[in-house]
């Protein structure tokens, strides 16, 4: 009796241990399947404010499903290899973008032209150091709070990816920022970029979802099939990139530093800071203006983009595939725990054998 009560335990702590196999690997799966199919989203959209969490997925092979908005970031680090020349493409305007992007983008430019709304590009790939020097022309523009709705903090800028152009008429038109989406190219790109694989990043009116001020010449490149999808969706890029690949965990609510004594304490900008579609200056620094309620005289990007000499790149880059140290240790983590749960489970079920087999030589227990 003994004997088949100690066979009975060991069967239940085999059953136990398998059950926590099978939980570890499910929870392993959203961490190492980055580039297969949809990912669920990690609970819901977390409401617009400003944090520093590195984005999931982010390797530079993720180019299309990779977040980045006032919460989730890529690392300085981040650095397209295959950038080109925007004039090389023969598309009017200047920057450099990555090549994954150049045919559709040419065919969207000859389109447009063909159309009788020809476009080009003011503003293409920045780099970390280069979204630093446009986030702080903004702030010393119109102060921090005010920044935070029209620029992207370095590390949090689509244009980082190099899959974003900011988009002008060609040649440029004057007009208030905002109202270039009213030009018959600004309507041409609202109406047909998608075709190309392009989508509007901060449509009108979407503010409190998108985080940032409408602009309507900002457009983020997905390719032409999941574009597609995107569009049909009828749900900002933010939105379904959540929803669907994002697999980043995050907090409901930005942790506060506790202040040291005899440390001032930085003001965090406030959630209340939700950004309105009333005024959308680009992401291009500029000289803080004597008038800065006075319209822009020429184009409704201002030309003030980085120069067009090639990109420098920083002197050590991460492969393609990898991730950070912190994306290591939420992926081990689970991978171990699962590789444990299943050893349990090995080392128990060999006890229940053995014990089997002593009973029937008379040996066991």
């Amino acid at each position: 009796m003994q004997a088949l009560a100690h066979v009975a335990t060991l069967a239940r702590l085999a059953a136990f241990a398998a059950a926590l196999a099978v939980l570890a690997l499910l929870g392993v799966h959203p961490a190492i399947d980055n580039g297969g199919g949809a990912a669920r989203a990690m609970g819901p959209l977390p409401a617009c404010r400003y944090d520093d969490i590195l984005t999931s997925p982010r390797g530079l092979g993720d180019w299309k499903i990779t977040l980045v908005d006032t919460i989730l970031r890529v690392p300085r680090s981040y650095a397209p290899r295959d950038l080109v020349r925007v004039g090389d493409l023969g598309v009017p305007g200047r920057g450099w973008v990555r090549s994954v992007m150049a045919d559709d983008l040419k065919a969207m430019s000859e389109a447009a032209a063909a159309a009788g709304n020809a476009i080009g590009i003011q503003s293409a790939y920045r780099s970390y150091a280069d979204q630093e020097t446009v986030f702080a022309g903004w702030v010393a523009r119109l102060g921090r709070t005010e920044a935070l709705k029209v620029s992207a903090r370095p590390g949090h800028s689509e244009h980082q990816l190099g899959l974003t152009v900011d988009v002008r008429s060609d040649p440029p038109v004057a007009t208030l920022l905002n109202s270039w989406g009213t030009t018959a190219a600004g309507k041409w790109m609202r109406n047909h970029a998608w075709e190309y694989g392009f989508v509007m990043s901060y449509p009108k009116g979407k503010s409190g979802i998108t985080c940032y001020s409408y602009e309507p010449w900002h457009f983020r490149y997905l390719g032409r099939e999941l574009a597609a999808t995107v569009h049909a969706s009828g749900l900002t890029l933010r939105q379904y990139l959540w929803a669907n690949f994002t697999t980043t965990v995050v907090p409901a609510v930005t942790p506060k530093p506790t202040a040291k004594p005899g440390v001032a304490k930085t003001p965090h900008p406030s959630v209340s800071h939700l950004p309105t579609a009333t005024s959308a200056p680009t992401d291009t620094p500029a000289a803080p203006p004597t008038a800065p309620t006075a319209p822009p005289a020429t184009a409704s990007v201002t030309p003030a983009a980085p120069s067009d000499a090639p990109p420098t790149a920083p002197a050590t880059l991460p492969p393609p595939t990898a991730v950070d140290d912190g994306d290591a240790l939420a992926q081990v983590a689970p991978v171990g725990a699962a590789a444990a749960a299943i050893a349990l489970g090995t080392i128990v079920m060999g006890g229940l054998l053995l014990g089997r087999r002593r009973g029937r030589s008379g040996v066991g227990l």
